[in-house]
Protein backbone atom coordinates (compact mmCIF):
# COMPACT_ATOMS: atom_id res chain seq x y z
CA UNK A 1 0.00 0.00 0.00
CA UNK A 2 2.13 2.59 -1.18
CA UNK A 3 -0.78 5.36 -1.24
CA UNK A 4 0.17 5.55 2.79
CA UNK A 5 3.72 5.94 2.58
CA UNK A 6 2.83 8.84 -0.57
CA UNK A 7 0.26 10.61 1.78
CA UNK A 8 2.41 10.26 5.07
CA UNK A 9 4.86 12.21 2.87
CA UNK A 10 2.29 14.70 1.04
CA UNK A 11 1.38 15.41 4.98
CA UNK A 12 5.07 16.00 6.13
CA UNK A 13 6.01 18.05 3.46
CA UNK A 14 3.18 20.18 3.89
CA UNK A 15 3.91 20.66 7.26
CA UNK A 16 6.64 21.71 7.02
CA UNK A 17 6.24 24.30 4.44
CA UNK A 18 3.14 25.44 7.24
CA UNK A 19 6.11 25.72 9.80
CA UNK A 20 8.46 27.50 7.90
CA UNK A 21 5.63 30.11 6.38
CA UNK A 22 3.88 30.82 10.31
CA UNK A 23 0.63 29.09 8.34
CA UNK A 24 -1.44 28.08 11.70
CA UNK A 25 -4.15 26.11 9.30
CA UNK A 26 -3.89 24.60 5.74
CA UNK A 27 -7.09 24.17 3.74
CA UNK A 28 -5.52 22.90 0.54
CA UNK A 29 -3.28 20.46 -1.07
CA UNK A 30 -2.62 20.28 -4.54
CA UNK A 31 -0.71 17.57 -6.02
CA UNK A 32 0.05 16.45 -9.50
CA UNK A 33 0.25 12.62 -9.54
CA UNK A 34 1.73 10.48 -13.08
CA UNK A 35 -0.37 7.71 -14.04
CA UNK A 36 2.92 5.41 -14.01
CA UNK A 37 3.36 6.24 -10.45
CA UNK A 38 0.49 3.71 -10.08
CA UNK A 39 -0.93 5.55 -6.91
CA UNK A 40 -4.90 5.14 -7.24
CA UNK A 41 -6.47 8.64 -6.27
CA UNK A 42 -9.25 7.05 -4.37
CA UNK A 43 -6.78 5.41 -1.70
CA UNK A 44 -4.61 8.50 -2.04
CA UNK A 45 -7.09 10.49 -0.47
CA UNK A 46 -8.61 7.81 1.98
CA UNK A 47 -5.10 7.61 3.34
CA UNK A 48 -4.20 11.33 3.49
CA UNK A 49 -7.30 11.95 5.66
CA UNK A 50 -5.66 9.28 8.18
CA UNK A 51 -2.04 10.78 8.11
CA UNK A 52 -3.49 14.37 8.17
CA UNK A 53 -5.08 13.91 12.05
CA UNK A 54 -4.11 16.16 15.35
CA UNK A 55 -2.16 18.24 12.69
CA UNK A 56 -2.54 21.75 10.72
CA UNK A 57 -4.17 20.31 7.90
CA UNK A 58 -6.66 17.89 10.25
CA UNK A 59 -9.55 19.61 7.86
CA UNK A 60 -7.49 19.73 4.90
CA UNK A 61 -8.52 19.02 1.04
CA UNK A 62 -6.81 17.15 -1.11
CA UNK A 63 -7.12 17.67 -4.71
CA UNK A 64 -5.31 15.70 -7.55
CA UNK A 65 -4.83 16.23 -11.21
CA UNK A 66 -4.37 12.81 -12.73
CA UNK A 67 -1.16 12.98 -15.85
CA UNK A 68 -0.86 11.02 -18.55
CA UNK A 69 1.52 8.80 -19.16
CA UNK A 70 3.65 9.25 -22.09
CA UNK A 71 6.05 6.42 -24.08
CA UNK A 72 8.74 6.79 -26.20
CA UNK A 73 8.48 3.77 -28.67
CA UNK A 74 12.39 2.69 -29.69
CA UNK A 75 11.23 1.25 -32.97
CA UNK A 76 9.01 3.56 -34.81
CA UNK A 77 9.87 7.08 -32.56
CA UNK A 78 6.79 7.61 -31.07
CA UNK A 79 6.82 10.01 -28.14
CA UNK A 80 2.97 10.63 -26.95
CA UNK A 81 0.48 9.44 -24.45
CA UNK A 82 0.11 6.44 -23.46
CA UNK A 83 -3.15 4.36 -25.02
CA UNK A 84 -5.22 2.14 -22.78
CA UNK A 85 -6.25 -1.41 -24.70
CA UNK A 86 -9.92 -1.21 -24.31
CA UNK A 87 -10.43 -4.84 -24.22
CA UNK A 88 -8.38 -5.35 -20.79
CA UNK A 89 -10.17 -4.30 -17.31
CA UNK A 90 -8.75 -1.17 -16.32
CA UNK A 91 -7.82 -2.88 -13.35
CA UNK A 92 -5.10 -5.06 -14.84
CA UNK A 93 -4.37 -2.66 -18.01
CA UNK A 94 -2.83 -0.02 -15.63
CA UNK A 95 -0.47 -3.07 -14.88
CA UNK A 96 -0.39 -4.30 -18.75
CA UNK A 97 2.89 -3.88 -20.60
CA UNK A 98 2.55 0.00 -22.28
CA UNK A 99 2.58 -0.89 -26.11
CA UNK A 100 3.14 1.67 -28.62
CA UNK A 101 -0.23 2.79 -29.97
CA UNK A 102 1.18 3.89 -33.39
CA UNK A 103 3.11 0.28 -34.00
CA UNK A 104 2.05 -1.61 -31.55
CA UNK A 105 5.96 -2.78 -30.62
CA UNK A 106 6.61 -3.29 -27.00
CA UNK A 107 10.46 -1.45 -27.09
CA UNK A 108 8.50 1.52 -25.55
CA UNK A 109 10.13 3.50 -22.49
CA UNK A 110 8.26 5.77 -20.02
CA UNK A 111 8.45 9.30 -20.99
CA UNK A 112 6.29 11.03 -18.30
CA UNK A 113 3.47 10.46 -16.16
CA UNK A 114 6.08 8.91 -13.12
CA UNK A 115 5.84 11.94 -11.05
CA UNK A 116 4.60 12.77 -7.58
CA UNK A 117 4.46 16.32 -6.83
CA UNK A 118 3.33 18.75 -4.32
CA UNK A 119 2.25 21.71 -6.64
CA UNK A 120 0.63 24.45 -4.60
CA UNK A 121 -0.24 24.68 -0.53
CA UNK A 122 -3.58 26.82 0.61
CA UNK A 123 -2.76 27.96 4.13
CA UNK A 124 -3.91 30.72 6.66
CA UNK A 125 -0.37 32.58 8.08
CA UNK A 126 -0.96 34.15 11.20
CA UNK A 127 0.01 37.99 11.53
CA UNK A 128 2.94 38.59 13.01
CA UNK A 129 2.92 40.71 16.01
CA UNK A 130 6.54 41.83 16.13
CA UNK A 131 6.86 45.60 15.36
Amino acid sequence: MHEFSAACSIVDTAIEAAKNNNATKVSVVHVEVGEFTFLVPEQLVFNFEIARKNSVLEDAELKIKTIKGRLKCDDCGFEGESKVNPDIPAQVAVFAPMKCPQCGGSSTKIAGGKDFVITSIEAEVSKSTAG
